[in-house]
């Protein structure tokens, strides 16, 4: 069942990006309620995919259901977020991101492991904090590229195609800074959790995660305060935002792509 609900997650992210991207130049076949809608039965299948997961023994900490799991809660605050707000066009990466995480995980290896052991209160916390807040930058990644895109089309005044379907830059830069502040307060109350609760921080298995996670959490909140105190914005932000991102990336996803699929150790 649960890779029954995984191809049916693939087929409506596919399904959800394809009539996005028909909009592409002709504004006057938006259909947000239609888009939004299969967006939302693909995060549903994505969740029910995962119940199954889990209740059949198949979940583990590896590389792609790690990022499975990260990709259903990108999907999930990008439906969220885009309810109230403009940001169908995001889903041009978010979707299509998702749908191929998930082919790749059905596809991969897998070496479930057993849940029997309960995981404390705060390491649970951590987990989740460091989850929904990789989430919100990852979602600030993509729409820093779409600001590049953007700005770009109007500095060589080429303004067909995707630039009839974005919101006006001054909307996309206030909605990029406020992903930023969100993400950047989840990732500090992330690691603040993680100093409290883990053990030992700075252990050697855990030292390139913690000092990527730090750099990242430095990179973003300077560019908060350099767009506070300076007016950073544009393309400058957006270098900062990938930068950042990149960093936070490496933090997990580093090692475990070393270990796990360079050396094939678990």
């Amino acid at each position: 069942m649960a890779t029954s609900f995984a191809v049916i997650a693939i087929v409506l992210y596919s399904a959800s990006a394809i009539r996005q991207y028909i909009t592409i130049g002709n504004p006057q076949k938006v259909n947000r309620q239609l888009v939004l809608g299969l967006g939302t039965s693909a995060v549903a299948s994505h969740v029910l995919h995962w119940v199954f997961v889990v209740s059949e023994g198949q979940f583990s900490f590896g590389f792609f259901m790690v990022g499975s799991l990260i990709a259903l809660v990108v999907s999930f605050l990008f439906v969220l977020s885009a309810l109230k707000k403009p940001l169908e066009p995001l889903l041009l990466g978010v979707f299509p991101m998702s749908a191929v995480i998930l082919i790749i995980n059905i596809l991969a290896p897998n070496q479930p492991e057993s849940l029997e052991h309960s995981i404390g209160s705060g390491i649970l916390s951590h987990i989740i904090l460091s989850i929904v807040a990789y989430s919100v930058l990852i979602i600030a990644a993509f729409q820093a590229i779409l600001l590049m895109v953007q700005d770009h089309h109007l500095k060589h005044k080429q303004l067909d195609g995707i630039m009839r379907v974005l919101p006006p830059l001054q909307t996309m830069e206030r909605l990029l800074f406020e992903m930023l502040t969100v993400g950047t307060v989840l990732l500090s109350l992330s690691i603040l959790s993680g100093f409290v609760f883990i053990e030992d921080f700075f252990a050697q298995h855990l030292v390139h995660k913690t000092a990527f996670t730090i750099l990242a959490w430095a990179t973003f909140s300077f560019l908060l305060f350099a767009h506070w105190k300076f007016g950073w914005r544009g393309n400058q932000a957006s270098r900062w935002t990938l930068a950042g991102t990149s960093f936070l990336i490496l933090a997990y996803f580093g090692s475990k792509f070393v270990l796990e699929i360079l050396l094939g150790r678990p």
